[in-house]
């Protein structure tokens, strides 16, 4: 795989893995067989072609002794400015997951599609008018 269609963060965290384990006298063939994966796998997670999923990377660090976060020094850290756009869509109050499991209880135990209907009219009408 070209390089060029690689993550960069993949490729400093393949980097980082190469680093570590051969700090460790670890062969990628070892590496392999303590997390159940072939030493082919190891490399492609190495040279970046292959990204490392959150729990394995949980269990190469544990193999090999590091944080997580060691995988990750070196990157700049990436602006928050687009967490904080879009923090506010997936804010919840805390109430509403309640409320929301409610309402869609009552609306099921409404008798027929004529009060459903009804109630459905009520609760868009009621919510143009604020």
């Amino acid at each position: 795989m070209p390089n060029e269609t690689v993550h960069p963060v993949d490729l400093h965290v393949g980097k980082r893995l190469r680093e570590s384990r051969t700090a460790r006298g670890v062969t990628q063939a070892e590496l392999g067989a303590g997390l159940g994966i072939s030493a082919q796998q190891v490399q492609k997670y190495e040279n970046g072609s292959n990204r490392i999923s959150a729990s394995k990377l949980f269990e190469i660090a544990g193999r090999l002794g590091t944080g997580i976060d060691w995988f990750f020094d070196g990157l700049e850290t990436p602006a928050p400015v687009l967490l904080a756009e879009t923090q506010g869509a997936y804010e919840v109050e805390p109430t509403s997951h309640d409320q929301t499991r409610a309402l869609i209880a009552a609306f099921r135990a409404l008798p027929d599609e004529a009060a459903r209907a009804d109630a459905l009219d009520y609760v868009r009408n009621r919510a143009q008018q604020t």
